[in-house]
């Protein structure tokens, strides 16, 4: 026998689906009842004198003069920009940075929903390379200059997670679709999660955001992309969403199923982050970018469709999905588990009254060629673990209308 030294060996890499994960890394997060009272400290700690708050305006909410309140308090001067909108608008962050750039401003600050953080991070972007089109930044990793300016995030929906994540989501109002960037600079500097904020949240408002959420954990668990430490934060999340979303969205009282809901939202996006989501959400960006309708809400809509199709392409992650929710899994195959597990999401949409479909937000049959398509090519389909082309896009789009 020859020694093994003797033996001539190669190197040879088996061909696989994205054979290197990547990890991407997540700001410092103030998370608790009352943390908004520290955003003084906390934006003088990322080096601000004098802020531009970022919102769609919070009005009624008083939320936005209290932030204002709190860090004047410390030291800290601040203007609102308050233009910022439900899917937020290329033209709005444009506006915004010029806004930016013209002021004596050494610090962002985003208080809202996913909607104002998004656009605060493509700000921020514009501003820091000297007012470069928004649309530039379209894709993967196009930044080529650091950010030259803090962004402190303060979340008050429990859902986009975009205060965690270096996603940003932005229409696109020529073509009208949702463009997404990631990149590593749009992540914020520092987060903030008060459930206090989170509770001025409406009843309807609750339960989009909490599907929002849900969608996150399961997409990413099902990703094709497999990075597997999103199992353990997503898979908590689901846990936490079939726990407390019914009670969150029914008694915005109810503190605790409201932090409950804040912690998930998070873990969900940290799963996400790394993992990717799937068509889910590439159809609610194109109902988004060509009907400007709510993002959790068309999340919510095709969600159960998009794991049926899904199911076959991943029968043992949807298995441990359906343990996660609680469902007792023995004695049945990974499908039979799976087909469990959807319908425990039927059920959760049924109890918190969402029965819109696609029809009701203004989709029509002359408009699902183009939707497809926009949805076919979408960032965030690469991540779905059932191949996805245009003909089967357009039939999950007509099943949901």
């Amino acid at each position: 026998m020859p020694h093994f030294r003797d033996v001539k060996r190669t190197l040879s890499l088996e061909k696989r689906e994205y054979p290197i994960k990547m990890q991407h890394a997540y700001p410092s997060v103030n998370i608790g009842w009352g943390a908004h009272t520290m955003v003084g400290n906390d934006a003088k700690a990322l080096g601000m004198t004098n802020a531009l708050i970022v919102t769609t305006g919070l009005k009624g909410t008083g939320i936005i003069e209290a932030i204002q309140g709190v860090l004047k308090h410390a030291g800290v001067a601040s203007e609102v920009y308050a233009k910022a909108t439900p899917n937020p608008k290329d033209y709005e962050v444009m506006e915004g940075a010029k806004v930016l750039g013209a002021g004596k401003f050494d610090g962002v600050i985003s208080v809202g929903g996913g909607s104002t953080t998004d656009c605060c991070k493509a700000i921020k972007l514009v501003h820091s390379h000297d007012g470069q089109d928004v649309r530039s930044f379209e894709g993967a990793f196009k930044c080529t200059k650091k950010n030259k300016i803090p962004h402190l995030a303060i979340n008050t929906t429990s859902g986009t997670g975009s205060e965690v994540s270096c996603f940003s989501i932005i229409n696109h109002t020529d073509k009208m679709y949702k463009m997404a960037l990631f990149d590593p600079n749009c992540t914020p500097s520092k987060s903030v999660n008060d459930p206090l904020l989170h509770q001025c949240m409406s009843q309807n408002l609750a339960a989009y955001t909490g599907m929002d959420a849900l969608t996150h954990a399961v997409e990413a668990i099902a990703s094709r992309l497999c990075v597997q430490s999103a199992y353990g934060p997503g898979l908590w999340a689901i846990t936490e969403i079939f726990a407390n979303l019914r009670q969150s969205s029914a008694n915005r009282n109810n503190a605790k199923a409201i932090e409950q809901m804040v912690w998930a939202e998070m873990a969900a996006a940290y799963s996400f982050n790394s993992a990717g989501l799937g068509i889910v959400h590439s159809m609610a960006h194109a109902m988004g970018g060509l009907y400007d309708s709510p993002h959790g809400l068309c999340n919510a809509i095709a969600l159960v469709d998009v794991c049926r199709l899904n199911l076959p392409a991943c029968p043992e992650r949807f298995a441990i999905m359906a343990r996660a929710a609680g469902i007792d899994t023995n004695g049945m195959s990974d499908i039979k588990a799976g087909e469990k597990f959807i319908d425990m999401i039927q059920e959760l949409k049924d109890d918190l009254g969402i029965t819109t479909k696609f029809g009701d937000l203004g989709l029509q049959d002359k408009d699902l060629d183009s939707l497809s398509k926009f949805a076919a090519a979408d960032i965030c389909s690469e991540g779905n673990p059932m191949d996805i082309g245009f003909d089967n896009m357009r039939a999950v789009f007509k099943g949901c209308m």
